[in-house]
């Protein structure tokens, strides 16, 4: 059986640490401070059973920090009212919180009964509790009147404890692992341990895996769950791991330990925001607010996309952070103001690290849905120069590849080589693809092909998408393949005949200079052309197959190559090794002009270098 948590709930002084020990038999309040001031001020643990984990919430307004920690990680909440005192200002606080996180059950308790002779006010406070509950997961929970002091109620509540945890409809397990820490302490003999709920994933003794935001690499030494010992915790169990690779200071409450490669810290986000209802505040651009994120609370800064957000009023809104946190794809949050501090709105992520300059940020942000199958397609098409695969987007939207999958097959997407797209944009990628070809050829009609890699730069395609891309357009008799460019296929290059003449001049040139390497500075002088024209004619050689480039601005007449190729194959026939005064002596060449064709030799496979000497490559 999953483990299920139950968070309590409640103002101050309503009795719910009672309660926990009274259902328990464990005493929540373990700081000597709480003991002493008779109230609960941090988070405490309690076990119903061996499955059930209670997590004990202050109360105190001054402590919703510490609230919003234990409460963003239960299943069930323990919603408690004192029965003399009725709805107080924190139990509304405390039920708005539940509400914004999608806390989807719970039972409410009615404590103190025995402070109340009046059977008819526990019948009133009973009916205020239906009228601030209606319309939230919480409208049909049940209300359990209890006593500890004499006990009264405490097996009607366990039972319908017992009963909502039979009903817990468990989230869909994102893949890999993931813990917001609530507490981190120093054990003799251990080391570090840290506590928190497992909300997604497993971990076993022996893991590597990564303390965020810090991003401290550190390993499993030990885990406990319910005060026992475990090889192995999953989601929805509270643990405690014995960490090694981590100091303190690199842990702490609102930190998480995270699964490699998965989930990173982030100091923007994209968010849908729900203001609450009647509470008279208006939440304005540039305004500081306090984000309560798993068991993190970090300050921030809105930009909202229609500048503010009246009571009540949604929208969606760019959060700066002035601390990192951890955040993912469709991760609940809670908002309160920066100062006096109230609870004022609630929201979802939909971008946990957008990309891009301001404007682009911003024009997304305008965009995003708040579904999540849409959104998906909405990353599909912005970065569809770059498609995934079904791993890489699970790891952006930090779900399942089964989740994945499912979303593809929603929005009608198809994979190939691995990659998700939508078929419009790869549609499209061709026509930019092939009007890019045609564009080169049109500003450069002397030259046969356009170079692959300065292509896909320019298009900002990735190299898998790229060769997709190319593939269709090979396969379907579109383009051709030349060397290490493409052209169209039906184009051909047509000189005119005074350009022929120029050809012929150029070629005269380099056939004359035999194996020392022509520069356009030689050419130009020899021939008095233009640069521009010497240039494109150059490219137009090549692609006939009559000079070739050695190195860039460096020619030679390819019938010369050939002709040192077969002075090579005899020469290797006799001796095995080369060296420069040697090549300088076959092909009566500087050791200016022989280098860079040395060098050349090398790169395409027809000597292979060893120290200041060549071989015989594999080509020769």
């Amino acid at each position: 059986m999953n483990q299920i948590v139950i968070g309590t709930a409640g103002h101050i002084d309503h009795g719910k640490t009672a309660l926990v020990k009274a259902l328990t038999g464990i005493d929540t309040d373990r700081l000597q401070e709480e003991k002493s001031r008779g109230m609960t001020i941090d988070l405490g643990f309690a076990f119903l059973n061996k499955d059930i984990t209670i997590i004990d919430v202050p109360g105190h307004e001054k402590f919703i920090r510490n609230m919003v920690s234990g409460v963003s990680t239960i299943h069930i909440a323990l919603v408690v009212v004192a029965a003399d005192d009725g709805v107080m200002p924190q139990t509304k606080e405390h039920l708005q919180i539940l509400s914004l996180l999608c806390i989807p059950q719970g039972v409410i308790v009615l404590t103190k009964t025995d402070m109340v002779s009046d059977p008819d006010w526990l019948d009133l406070v009973e009916m205020e509790i239906h009228e601030i509950v209606a319309g939230t997961n919480l409208e049909s929970a049940p209300i359990i009147r209890t006593s500890v002091n004499p006990e009264s109620g405490i097996s009607e509540l366990r039972q319908a404890l017992l009963h909502e945890a039979g009903k817990v409809r468990f989230t869909v397990d994102r893949g890999f692992f993931r813990l917001p820490i609530d507490r981190v302490f120093r054990k003799i003999g251990f080391g570090i341990v840290v506590t928190g709920t497992v909300i997604s994933g497993s971990l076993s003794v022996g893991d590597e895996i990564y303390c965020q935001p810090v991003g401290q690499k550190c390993k499993v030494r030990g885990l406990q769950s319910h005060g026992e010992k475990t090889e192995t915790v999953s989601m929805g169990d509270r643990a405690a791991v014995n960490v090694v690779g981590i100091e303190k200071n690199q842990a702490w409450r609102g930190a998480e330990l995270v699964q490699s490669g998965w989930i990173a810290s982030t100091s923007i986000f994209i968010a849908h925001v729900q203001m609450i209802p009647g509470i008279g505040w208006e939440l304005k651009s540039k305004q500081r607010v306090r984000i309560h994120l798993g068991t993190a609370e970090v300050l921030g800064r809105v930009t909202i996309s229609g500048k503010r957000l009246k009571t009540g009023d949604s929208g969606i809104m760019l959060i700066r952070l002035e601390k990192p946190l951890v955040a993912a794809m469709d991760d609940r949050f809670v908002m309160r103001s920066y100062s006096p501090m109230h609870t004022i709105g609630g929201g979802v992520i939909l971008d946990p690290n957008p990309k891009g300059k301001w404007n682009e940020i911003r024009n997304w942000m305008n965009t995003l849905s708040t579904v999540r199958s849409q959104r998906f397609n909405q990353f599909i098409d912005r970065f569809w120069t770059q498609p995934k695969t079904e791993m890489e987007w699970g790891r952006v939207f930090h779900c399942s590849i089964k989740d994945i999958q499912q979303v593809i097959t929603e929005n009608r997407l198809e994979i190939r080589n691995k990659l998700v797209y939508n078929p419009e944009k790869f549609s499209f990628a061709k026509k930019v693809f092939l009007e890019r070809i045609k564009q080169f050829h049109k500003q450069h009609p002397y030259r046969k092909s356009i170079n692959g890699d300065i292509i896909r730069k320019e298009l900002r395609f990735s190299e898998s998408w790229f060769t997709m891309v190319v593939n269709d357009c090979v396969n379907k008799n579109l383009i051709l393949p030349i060397e290490a460019g493409y052209a169209l296929r039906d184009y051909e290059i047509s000189l005119s005949s005074s350009d022929q003449k120029k050809a012929d001049l150029i070629s005269e040139v380099l056939a004359q200079s035999k194996f020392a390497p022509q520069s356009l500075n030689d050419i130009l002088e020899k021939t008095h052309l233009e640069d521009e024209s010497i240039l494109e004619l150059l490219h137009v050689l090549k692609g006939k197959e009559k000079s070739i480039e050695i190195k860039a601005g460096l020619w030679l007449e390819k019938s010369n190559f050939n002709k040192l190729i077969s002075m090579l194959k005899s020469y290797f026939l006799l001796k095995e090794k080369l060296s420069v005064p040697d090549f300088k002596i076959l092909t009566h060449l500087t050791r200016k002009t022989a280098i860079p064709l040395l060098e050349y030799l090398d790169k395409i496979g027809f000597t292979f270098r060893e120290e200041n000497e060549r071989i015989k490559g594999d080509r020769l």
